[in-house]
């Protein structure tokens, strides 16, 4: 191979390598600017996990049982309360209905995480029939909608992709046009998807699904 060609050659590897990493550093800012857009209110007293929550997202502290939503802030942002600790009254008092800051975030389409371990009534393992009426509190809080998760786990909630539902033909322009990034778009099952669209959906770490049963 003579010189020219070896610097052509050269050339194009170092451009490749360029425009992989480009798009490697849009994905992760990407991924920052979608975890800021989740705005977090933290209750409880678990200040380890207080703190490793604070470098994923927006974060409001210092929350109670009493305060108001007005409190998080009336921001378009996702809005996610993190309840780290939970008394027995507090959870039977939930399970009622009665008005908190958690049921203010239910009325107000807020998502809810109760941490499992931060139940006061897990640190006890009798009387059975006590535990068991426990049990049923949470299971009637998770009928509300709310999340009850390991501890490990609460970080998984900045991490799932969104989802989007399309149907039709999905071109790289419609996809563009909405601004689809860092997500996961659900496809129908008689959607069609153009090759152009493809190297959209790779370049932009995009997860794709396909609705099943049609």
């Amino acid at each position: 191979m003579d010189t020219q060609k070896l610097i052509e050659v050269l050339a194009r590897e170092v451009l490749k390598e360029i425009a992989k990493r480009e798009n490697e550093n849009l994905s992760e800012n990407n991924e920052i600017i979608s975890k800021k857009s989740i705005i977090v209110a933290f209750l409880g007293n678990d200040e380890i996990l207080k703190d490793e929550l604070k470098k994923e997202t927006s974060f409001v502290e210092n929350v109670k049982l009493d305060s108001t939503w007005e409190a998080i802030g009336q921001c378009e942002n996702k809005k996610i309360l993190v309840v780290s600790t939970l008394g027995i009254n507090e959870l039977i008092e939930l399970s009622q209905g009665r008005k908190s800051i958690i049921t203010e975030f239910l009325f107000n389409d807020g998502k809810i995480v109760i941490v499992e371990e931060g139940l006061e009534y897990k640190k006890y393992t009798k009387p059975a029939a006590l535990i068991n009426l426990y049990d049923e509190y949470v299971k009637k809080v998770q009928e509300f909608g709310i999340k009850v998760v390991k501890r490990t786990e609460v970080k998984n909630i900045f991490n799932a992709k969104e989802k989007v539902y399309l149907k039709g033909l999905i071109t790289e322009r419609r996809l563009r046009d909405s601004g689809l990034r860092n997500q996961m778009i659900v496809v129908d099952g008689k959607g069609k998807i153009t090759s152009l669209a493809m190297d959209y959906i790779k370049e932009n770490s995009i997860e794709l699904c396909y609705e099943r049963g049609k």
